[in-house]
């Protein structure tokens, strides 16, 4: 036969299929799956470009260099060359004041007439809430909390390095908050030409000048990495790598969540296209067989059967495509106009990217039942029998599983988190299909005990043990990752959300000295605050020896400048609250001997390893010690957490000041103000931002979460029916025979009801099991997260699938219950 021919052929069955409603299943799971990774991946590309775009305006611009001794000109001077657009812009302290508050020292941010780059800054004003690109001559704005604690209202004049001021508006958003995203005092920008005319920059100021970029990705990377080499003490690169541990934390866990979200979607769409496409061969079987008898050559079979899933495969990515096009536009509009922000526009990408992974859902895991159809002897016409795979599907069948562990690998970020999802499922349905073979025995063996119709429904779980094994399977595969999702996105995830939603600490205090630790103590009593107690911090260089010599690859980007800044050290008698054990031992107090603990990424950016001799400088005083522990940090806690931890022994005698957390009702200023008055020194610093910034991060994920839920939602759901109809003409005989021999409608839905209850039943007791000891795992491997599940999660998946499995069977067979016999036996033919 021809290829003309052979298409045509393909053509005309899969007309007759898609009329017959064959391919239903089949063509939806496909439509699910590209229509989810297309549509929402789409969506959770564009969610995941805001979050980069938010932490470029974090930075001001695409890159930013920053020096304490005002040195900026070469970087003008090379931004200008290699066209890239920039601003400039000056932080320093200066003392301020108010006709009401007492002079304080306030932190200036003073710009120039270029400023900014990405977006002017929302400001209340006396008109209202306009979009300003920077204070007029003579003006200056002020932070909430800043204006609060100078007791000063809009047009009032303010004094600032002896100038006086008009203070115009309230910040609400600052286009190019500085990465740490503090407040240290209250906060002031203000007109550069006012800096310079009232001598605030004059021989002695503590001033950081500050040059913003933005242009061509390849201009940016050749201007950092001048920039880099700069050796100029106090100079440092930023770019939107740099943002706090805590951002960072938040932006890469809102990612690997959606993303993992999106892969459990397509694996349950691909079990449900792998079950259809069973189905389906089981019924061409005859046809195949017809086919070999008329001398058919087992390519032809092939090359129809190919043929006809290639077209309505096609077909169904192409309308999965169009309509995630359209998914994708109007969950956009959806999300920014709940969020009250703008979503980037679409890309291309997850488009491709949903119609690769849906022709290789097709190929691999569709093609494989349908392969064997060639093998099939003529005298199956006769037989009910089907060849065992042949060795290319097995090869698909290999492909399938190597691919879903890439996806799973790409989407958890890492191997281990890879291999406990994709091997959580596959250990869950190893033992689902254990528990579906144990149930067919025991029920078998308590069914020749009963009577009547439910020993009949008892014993058909042993008479169909195949397949009561593969309902199982498949029943309790989708349930447990339904109940996955479910679990995380309602424990895990809301647990991480109370972090920034619920008692922690927004206020950090610096620069206590060790004589004021009781005084800042009986402040905070009065107040009726608590901190979260005062740790040392340190400040040191490093000193000790460089990744090549220690025959390691020399860190880049951002290690390599993390290795050239002044450390902040610390002490702790224990491991710190909210820190992991990662590798090694934790140090005893007491007998503790020249030991440092390492934040596990942050030694990974430096090429430190456990066992390596650190070696810092402290004021001309030199400490050296030994790696014998790495730490995860849940830097999520906002309590003072370190990436250096030093043994209690190295610190007497080194210059310490202390810090810590405390935690204020938003936008009260009495601690700064009680601190400002007794301990002047101290500062304090305003996390407000950045825990808004992380809540508006949740936020956006938690919609596009919503959306993936469903999705994976609707493939159970094409599961459930793929493994209902999987027996579904056995049923449909058995219904007419049980009709012949005088069996009531009620006799053959209580029937129904009985199997499916108990396949079920098992299945969704053990996927409840394993989704709570999965997604244990999935919070600490992936999300860096506490474990967590609810106890009461057993018992709604063993009702859950108890009742879905009930509900898929009777919907499948409820309108053969009250056919008559011909009818019931004619839809079996």
């Amino acid at each position: 036969m021809n290829a003309i021919a052979l298409m045509r052929m393909a053509a005309r069955q899969a007309w007759q299929g898609w009329r017959a409603g064959e391919f239903n299943v089949l063509l939806a799971a496909l439509f699910v799956a590209v229509l989810a990774l297309a549509g929402v991946g789409s969506i959770a590309q564009r969610t995941t470009d805001a979050l980069a775009e938010q932490s470029r305006r974090l930075v001001g611009g695409d890159a930013a260099f920053s020096s304490d001794a005002g040195n900026v000109d070469d970087a003008e001077r090379d931004a200008r060359r290699l066209g890239l657009a920039l601003y400039r812009s000056v932080e320093l302290s200066s003392m301020v004041g108010s006709s009401k508050a007492t002079p304080q020292l306030g932190t200036l941010k003073a710009l120039a007439g270029d400023a900014p780059l990405l977006g002017a800054y929302r400001v209340r004003t006396a008109r209202g809430v306009q979009l300003l690109p920077r204070p007029n001559a003579g003006e200056a704005w002020l932070s909430s909390s800043g204006a609060q604690r100078m007791r000063a209202a809009i047009g009032e004049r303010i004094t600032v390095g002896g100038r006086t001021l008009v203070m115009t508006g309230i910040i609400v958003e600052e286009p190019d908050r500085p990465l740490n995203g503090v407040e240290l005092g209250p906060r002031i920008i203000l007109p550069l030409a006012e800096v310079e005319t009232g001598g605030l920059l004059g021989p002695g100021a503590r001033a950081s000048w500050r040059i913003s970029v933005v242009g061509a990705p390849a201009a940016v990377a050749q201007w950092v990495k001048a920039r880099e080499a700069d050796p100029t003490p106090g100079a440092r690169v930023e770019t939107g790598d740099d943002i706090s541990p805590q951002l960072r934390n938040a932006l890469d866990r809102a990612q690997r969540f959606l993303s993992v979200s999106l892969v459990l979607t397509a694996a349950l769409a691909a079990v449900a296209i792998a079950m259809a496409s069973r189905q389906h061969a089981e019924r061409h079987r005859r046809i195949a067989a017809t086919f070999r008898a008329l001398g058919a050559r087992q390519r032809d079979i092939a090359g129809l059967y190919v043929g006809t899933l290639a077209l309505l495969g096609g077909i169904a990515i192409i309308a999965a495509l169009l309509a995630a096009t359209v998914l994708q536009f109007v969950a956009g509009l959806w999300i920014a106009r709940e969020l009250g922000t703008t979503l980037p526009p679409p890309r291309i990408w997850p488009l491709l990217q949903g119609a690769l992974v849906g022709g290789w859902i097709l190929l691999t895991f569709a093609l494989p039942p349908l392969l064997a159809l060639r093998r099939v002897s003529a005298l199956a016409v006769l037989r009910s029998d089907l060849r065992t795979p042949s060795p290319p599907a097995l090869v698909l069948f290999g492909l399938a599983l190597a691919g879903m562990l890439a996806m799973f690998w790409q989407a958890a970020g890492n191997p281990k988190a890879a291999a406990i999802l994709l091997g959580g499922l596959l250990a869950t349905a190893a033992i689902l299909a254990v528990a579906g073979g144990s149930l067919a025995w025991l029920v078998a063996r308590a069914g020749r005990s009963g009577s009547g119709i439910t020993r009949y429904a008892l014993l058909n779980l042993a008479r169909r043990r195949r397949l009561t094994i593969a309902q199982v399977v498949a029943l309790g595969t989708s349930l447990m990752a339904l109940l996955l999702l479910l679990l995380v996105r309602t424990d895990v995830w809301d647990q991480w959300q109370a972090t920034v939603r619920g008692d922690a600490p927004n206020r950090f205090v610096i620069n206590v000295q060790p004589e004021q630790r009781v005084t800042f103590d009986a402040t905070l009593q009065r107040l009726g605050f608590s901190s979260a107690g005062l740790s040392p911090v340190i400040r040191a260089r490093y000193a000790g020896a460089t990744a090549q010599e220690r025959g390691r690859p020399q860190p880049q980007g951002r290690g390599e400048r993390l290795m050239d800044r002044e450390f902040n050290l610390s002490t702790a008698d224990s491991l710190p609250e909210g820190n992991t054990l990662q590798s090694g031992t934790f140090w005893d107090a007491k007998t503790a001997r020249n030991q440092f603990s390492v934040e596990t990424k942050f030694a990974e950016q430096l090429q430190w390893k456990l066992g390596d001799t650190l070696v810092f400088d402290v004021s001309g005083q030199r400490i050296e010690g030994k790696i014998t522990s790495l730490r995860d940090v849940r830097w999520e806690s906002f309590t003072p957490n370190f990436f250096v931890l030093a043994s209690p022994d190295l610190a007497p005698g080194l210059a310490a000041t202390y810090i810590t957390a405390v935690r204020v009702p938003r936008g009260d200023a009495t601690l700064a103000t009680a601190l400002a008055s007794e301990i002047p020194n101290a500062n304090v610093i305003d996390i407000d931002a950045i825990t808004g910034e992380i809540a508006r991060i949740g936020d956006q994920a938690a919609m596009v979460i919503q959306v993936v839920f469903w999705f994976a939602f609707l493939s159970g759901c094409l599961v459930f029916v793929s493994a209902v109809a999987a027996t579904r003409d056995e049923r449909i005989t058995e219904l007419g025979v049980l009709r012949t021999l005088g069996a009531s409608t009620a006799q053959l839905r209580r029937s129904q009801l009985v199997e499916f209850g108990a396949i079920g039943a098992i299945a969704g007791s053990i996927a409840a099991l394993a989704a709570a000891g999965i997604g244990s795992l999935f919070a600490q491997r992936v999300l860096d997260l506490p474990p967590t599940w609810s106890p009461t999660t057993l018992a709604i998946g063993a009702l859950a699938g108890t009742l879905a499995a009930m509900l898929a069977g009777w919907l499948s067979m409820r309108r053969f219950l009250h056919a008559s016999v011909r009818q019931t036996l004619a839809a079996a033919d």
